[in-house]
């Protein structure tokens, strides 16, 4: 397993506990959870990267985004209690977008359960319009770009 945080490569991985309450019918991890987990490891992204642990726009204007688009393709089941392995991936910096990939690993980096690609665009906190980013969002950002995932 990789270490948690930034590598090498300018991905981020992200390691989350699954647990038996969020699987479905067939005892496999709902669909829904991916979206959770996305969520969740997208603002360790964020964390790492600005510093600020907060999802007040008064302190982290940054972080006041809404989900523009979301493709999410499920590839093998995860059957939880396990560990999945986040892999992000930016692959997109635009004046108010932001796209990220997202792979979802076992333990053991061999089988990959879902790939995912997400759209985010940043708010004004005040008109609720799309607005760009700060200049250091967009620039450690930038910095991580993978374009060809």
């Amino acid at each position: 397993m990789r270490p948690e945080g930034l590598q090498p490569d300018s991905s981020f991985v992200v390691n989350m506990k699954t647990w038996f309450d969020q699987t479905d019918g067939l005892g496999i991890l709902h669909h829904s959870h991916y979206v959770l987990l996305m969520e969740r490891a997208q603002k360790a992204l964020f964390v790492a990267l600005m510093q600020k642990d907060t999802l007040d726009p008064a302190i982290a204007p940054d972080v006041y985004v809404v989900v523009r688009d979301l493709e999410l393709h499920y590839l093998k089941p995860v059957r939880p209690e396990c560990t999945v392995q986040i892999v992000l991936r930016v692959t997109q910096v635009r004046a108010a977008g932001l796209t990220i990939a997202f792979e979802f690993w076992d333990q053991t980096g061999k089988v990959l359960h879902a790939r995912a690609k997400r759209t985010v665009c940043r708010m004004d906190d005040k008109t609720h319009q799309p607005t760009t980013w700060s200049e250091e969002f967009r620039a450690r950002h930038e910095a991580l770009l993978s374009p060809n995932v």
